[in-house]
């Protein structure tokens, strides 16, 4: 996009003094730090810096070249000597003539002229050709019909040179001014301006420039409707989904003629980009390149019936504004008629319905569009327009009513005899900005700065936007970090502005990046305090064989149902995501078995376990489940119960807890009623370990017996845990005896291995090897394995069998 200083100055008193008086690289500068990045600087008429309008005042030939010849010229620094090889020049001619230290262009070469001597005579400037001097060949809309240019090759050979007429106006006045290239052209990098569609125009950047403190509001933009006919709209417009049209104005225009476009619009046209091509054309085109919404102006008198806003169907066909007939992609926004398509709606018009020479009746409409739309058809088609790379980034609809009444407006002043002849055709709303609270200190945080409340509210005012203070500092009135702004933003930036971030990036840039001290973050790098409880005991449950697992903590109603607790007694959740996850796990147990469903066809046995959160109508807390389930044999040696009551206290014991199993009165749900145990430690009951009740077992597909326990790892963890001491490896070797030992069902082991441990010093240790029981049998064999060991001296054969005599007498008591 280009951007005309002299356009900008319409709307910005600058604080520079006129705009070809500073330097635009520096504003290039500012506004790429601020606003968007500037590709490039073009100064309109950069070679006629050094020349002006002179006269012919005597020509003569070269005495030493045939081809060449000898003026002298009149200029604001008096009359010069000049050798030039111009064929059509003729005393009392207006020439360009270009002062010694100018530059020309030389055909590819930039060239700085000197005073020299050209085949024996001397010369001090040029007289200078269309193109050495950037000049176009059409010199008519600039100094009228006397210009006589001709074109550097005419077919014959001959090098003309810039033919202003005989007239005297002008004569030793700058180049530049009489031509009226004064102007520079900004050119912004349209990537940098994507998600601001405001900033494609001149008011855009108007506003920018103010807030940016590079000058004041000479005219405000204020766009004010005309007086409107009362007469219809000879045809109805349909909308056939709004949301692919949010804003729409338009009106019939009757005129006498399309009359001639002003040289001031002709030169701002071209300065930024475009080809005045007619009257009513160049007025929409300059609206859109100043305001920032394209428009259209139709020959009424081609608009048959209604006229319908539609998306085009597959295999549809246009004639477009180039002469092309095109092929629309599907979706893409048309407007028809009864004839058929007339309009490829924000890309380009249609041929049938262009404004000719023979219009009188002009429909002229702006609208707000779907950026998707116009977006999806630009590439689908590959045919990419200024229109539509302005409508992709969405037209607020603010702008299409402004741009409407400033194109009136133009119709109005500029056209003969334009008359408004009907009623405004208003579709849709600007919308309704929603006010946003910006915290100051918030606002400083993400930026590093240290901003008052006021400055904020000067930058975000200054752009558009109406700021009041919510509440304030109790501190003697001054800003503080309580202090609140309620900002609204401005109707053309609804589609950018959505919360407080976005706000605190606007007082960013427009105070300036390069101000915020650069500050490397900072971040204590001491580890946080670990606990490595849980990981001991996930340590020790994997070298057991243990899968852990990692379910969701929501379940349903069903499985809760299956596992044997009732589910209305749980926590529901207010926004399911389903029926299947409407409630907070009470227990870790249901989600493991029914991963323990999915695996028991799988392995001869299941071992898995879980660490999760569970919830009750009161609390939550972190629990253990561990789930053992037996899908073959399960005789007494095989027993999960048993299996899981050792793992449980190995896995615990990793962690420094010493475990005790005893009996239970309470029931968990899903236990076997004569088959719980309470987890103590250190005389503190931490869960539970049970045998999975048949119907439960049934439910879930499970042949074998299967065993759970149950653990609260917030009471686990407040228990202290004992320290770990590791022991060197013993030096001595040991004495190793397996004793069998009958024993009954309701006799306690654990009591029994108490009492041999106590009655030698020498009894390293004493462990359970084997079980066996015969099926129905109320007694089982136990299979004792005992280790003897002197931590001094090797042991004799006779020491160790008199101090395994004495444990011995135990099992007998």
């Amino acid at each position: 996009m280009k951007l005309s200083l002299e356009w900008l100055g319409d709307y910005v008193k600058w604080s520079f003094g006129k705009a070809q008086d500073y330097d635009a690289n520096e504003l290039a500068r500012i506004l790429t730090a601020h606003v968007a990045e500037v590709d490039a600087v073009e100064e309109q008429g950069a070679l006629l810096r050094d020349c002006v309008i002179g006269k012919v005042i005597s020509l003569q030939k070269h005495p030493n070249a045939d081809k060449l010849s000898v003026c002298d010229v009149k200029t604001d620094k008096g009359v010069k000597r000049v050798v030039c090889g111009g064929t059509n020049l003729r005393e009392g001619m207006r020439v360009v003539f270009a002062h010694v230290g100018a530059t020309v262009q030389h055909g590819d070469e930039i060239l700085k002229l000197e005073k020299i001597k050209i085949r024996g005579e001397a010369s001090e400037g040029m007289i200078c050709a269309a193109d050495e001097v950037g000049l176009p060949f059409d010199l008519a809309p600039f100094v009228g019909a006397q210009g006589r240019q001709g074109r550097p090759d005419n077919g014959a050979g001959e090098r003309p040179i810039v033919d202003l007429g005989d007239e005297e106006e002008g004569v030793g006045k700058p180049a530049r001014e009489f031509f009226g290239f004064t102007d520079t052209t900004i050119f912004i990098d349209n990537h940098a301006i994507t998600n601001r569609p405001d900033l494609f125009s001149h008011i855009g950047f108007a506003r920018e420039c103010v807030a940016l403190g590079l000058g004041t509001w000479k005219k405000k933009p204020d766009f004010k409707p005309a007086k409107f006919s009362k007469a219809p709209i000879p045809f109805k417009f349909d909308v056939k989904d709004v949301k692919l049209m949010p804003r729409y104005c338009a009106c019939m225009i009757h005129i006498d003629g399309l009359g001639e476009t002003p040289n001031w619009m002709k030169r701002r046209l071209e300065a930024t980009g475009w080809r005045p091509i007619s009257l009513p054309i160049d007025i929409t085109n300059y609206v859109m390149m100043e305001v920032g919404v394209p428009l259209h102006s139709f020959d009424a008198d081609d608009i048959k019936g209604t006229v319908s806003l539609r998306q085009a169907k597959k295999g549809e066909k246009m004639i477009t504004l180039d002469g092309k007939e095109r092929g629309l992609s599907e979706g893409a926004l048309i407007l028809a008629d009864q004839e058929g398509i007339f309009d490829l709606l924000g890309i380009m018009g249609g041929l049938r319905s262009s404004t000719k020479e023979s219009t009188r009746s002009i429909y002229l409409h702006s609208a707000s569009l779907d950026p998707v739309s116009v977006r999806k058809a630009m590439i689908a088609m590959g045919h990419r327009t200024d229109a539509g790379t302005t409508y992709e980034k969405g037209v607020p609809p603010v702008t299409a009513e402004q741009g409407f009444y400033r194109a009136v407006e133009l119709f109005l002043e500029l056209v003969p005899s334009a008359r408004i002849a009907s009623v405004m055709d208003d579709h849709g709303k600007n919308g309704t900005p929603k006010t946003l609270t910006l915290h100051v200190a918030r606002c400083n945080a993400i930026l590093g700065t240290d901003l008052k409340a006021t400055q904020i509210k000067k930058i975000l005012t200054d752009l558009g936007f109406k700021v009041t203070r919510s509440t304030r500092s109790a501190r003697s009135g001054q800003a503080g970090a309580g202090d609140k702004l309620a900002v609204t933003p401005p109707l053309w930036r609804l589609g950018d502005i959505k919360g407080e971030q976005d706000l605190a990036e606007e007082v960013g840039r427009i105070y300036g990046y390069n101000k915020i001290k650069a500050v490397m973050p900072e971040a204590s790098i001491v580890p946080p305090a670990r606990d490595p409880r849980l990981n001991q005991i996930r340590c020790g449950l994997w070298d057991d064989a243990f899968t852990e697992l990692v379910p969701l903590s929501l379940v349903g109603p069903d499985l809760l149902r299956k596992a044997g607790f009732d589910a209305e007694q749980t926590v529901a959740v207010e926004n399911p995501l389903g029926e299947e996850l409407s409630r907070l796990q009470p227990s870790t147990l249901p989600r493991l078995l029914e991963q323990v469903e999915m695996q028991a066809r799988q392995a001869a046995q299941v071992c898995t376990f879980a660490v999760a959160k569970v919830f009750s109508a009161k609390a939550e807390h972190l629990e253990l489940g561990m789930l053992f389930a037996a899908t073959g044999k399960t005789d007494l040696l095989h027993d999960p119960f048993l299996h899981l009551k050792s793992s449980v206290e190995s896995a615990l014991k990793r962690a420094g807890y010493s475990v005790t199993v005893q009996s239970s009165r309470e029931k968990p749900v899903a236990s076997h009623p004569g088959r719980i145990g309470e987890v103590v430690v250190g005389g503190s009951v931490v869960g539970h370990l049970f045998e999975i009740h048949p119907a439960i077992r049934a439910r879930f597909g499970l042949p074998q017996r299967a065993a759970a326990a149950l653990i609260g790892l917030d009471a686990l963890f407040a228990i202290k845990p004992e320290p770990i001491v590791f022991k060197p490896l013993p030096q001595f070797p040991a004495v190793t005896y397996d004793e069998t030992v009958p024993m009954r069902q309701d006799q306690s082991v654990a009591a029994l291995l108490s009492k041999m441990r106590a009655a030698s010093k020498l009894l390293e240790s004493v462990e359970v090897a084997d079980l066996f029981s015969k099926e129905g049998s109320e007694s089982y064999n136990l299979t004792l394995r005992f280790t003897y060991r002197s931590p001094e001296r090797t042991l004799t054969e006779a020491e160790v069998k008199q101090e395994h005599g004495k444990v011995m007498v135990q099992a007998s008591r």
